[in-house]
C-alpha cells in the first residue's frame, strides 16, 4: 500500500511542478523547484520504506535532538549508585522505587532482574540484547535521512535537466536564455541546500545519538555487573568522567 501511495505522491508532485513552472527568472524563489524537492524525495522514500519505518525515524530524530549525553550518563550512574546502595542494604522495596524513577529505559527494564537470585548474568545478557535492538532501530532511522540526503540532489538534478530541456525548446528567443538557465540551476541549488544543510545533519545527529546510546549501554552493563558481584561502582564513575560525563556526586555503593 505504501508503494502505491509513494508512486501517487510522486506523480502528483510532477503534475504540480509542471503547473507551477515559471516562464522567466523571478529571483531565488522558484515555486516549481520547491514543490519538486519537497514532494518527490519523501514520495520516493515512501516507495522504499513503509510508514512505520518513516514514523520511527521521525520519533528517533526527535529523541536525538533532545538527548544530552553528559546529562543522561550522569543521571544513569546516579540512579545506579542509589539502586546499588539500596540493594546492598537489603531494601528491595526502595531499590524497586529507584528503578521505577530511573530516567534510563534500559535500567528500568533490566534492573529488576537483579532483585532475583542469580539475576546478574541474565541482566548482562538482557542489556546486550535490548541495546542491540535499540541501536538497530536508531540505525534504521539514520538510514531514512541518509536516503533523503542521497535522493534530494538527484531530484534537483532532474529538475535542472527539465529546465534545460525547456530552455532548448525556446532556443530561438536569445533574450530568455539567461533567465531560463538561472531557473534551471535553482533546482540543483535547492537540492544541495536540503541534502547537505538539513537531511545530512539530521542523519549525523542520529548517528551520534546511537554512538552515545552504545556507550551508555556498556556503562550500564558494567554497573549492573558490579552491583550483582557486590563491587564498588567507583570505577564506573571514573569511566563516565573519561567519556566526558560529569561524575555523580553521590555516595559510593
Amino acid at each position: 500500500m505504501h508503494i502505491l501511495i509513494g508512486l501517487g505522491g510522486l506523480w502528483l508532485t510532477l503534475v504540480e511542478t509542471h503547473s507551477h513552472m515559471p516562464t522567466g527568472f523571478t529571483g531565488f524563489f522558484h515555486p516549481a523547484a520547491f514543490i519538486l524537492l519537497l514532494g518527490a524525495p519523501p514520495s520516493i522514500l515512501l516507495v522504499g520504506h513503509d510508514v512505520r519505518e518513516i514514523w520511527s525515524g521521525i520519533v528517533t530524530l526527535t529523541q536525538a535532538l533532545r538527548y544530552h549525553s553528559r546529562r543522561a550518563e550522569a543521571r544513569m550512574i546516579a540512579d545506579l549508585y542509589r539502586f546499588g546502595r539500596e540493594l546492598k542494604q537489603g531494601r528491595t522495596v526502595e531499590a524497586s522505587k529507584v528503578l521505577a524513577e530511573a530516567a534510563d529505559p534500559l535500567l528500568r527494564e533490566v534492573g529488576p532482574l537483579l532483585l532475583q537470585p542469580g539475576g546478574g548474568t541474565d541482566a548482562r545478557e538482557t542489556v546486550v540484547t535490548l541495546s542491540y535492538a535499540r541501536l538497530a532501530q536508531v540505525k534504521e532511522a539514520e538510514e531514512v535521512f541518509r536516503f533523503l540526503a542521497r535522493t534530494t540532489p538527484a531530484v534537483g538534478l532532474m529538475g535542472t535537466i527539465v529546465g534545460l530541456v525547456n530552455m532548448l525548446i525556446n532556443l530561438r528567443n536569445f533574450e530568455q536564455l539567461g533567465p531560463a538557465m538561472a531557473v534551471a540551476q535553482l533546482a540543483t541549488f535547492y537540492g544541495l541546500i536540503l541534502a547537505y544543510g538539513i537531511w545530512s545533519p539530521f542523519a549525523k545527529r542520529i548517528e551520534n545519538y546511537g554512538r552515545n546510546l552504545s556507550v551508555s549501554a556498556r556503562l550500564l552493563e558494567r554497573g549492573l555487573a558490579s552491583i550483582s558481584e557486590g563491587r564498588s561502582l567507583y570505577d564506573l564513575r571514573l569511566l563516565a568522567g573519561s567519556n566526558g560525563g560529569a561524575p555523580p556526586a553521590v555516595e559510593a555503593a
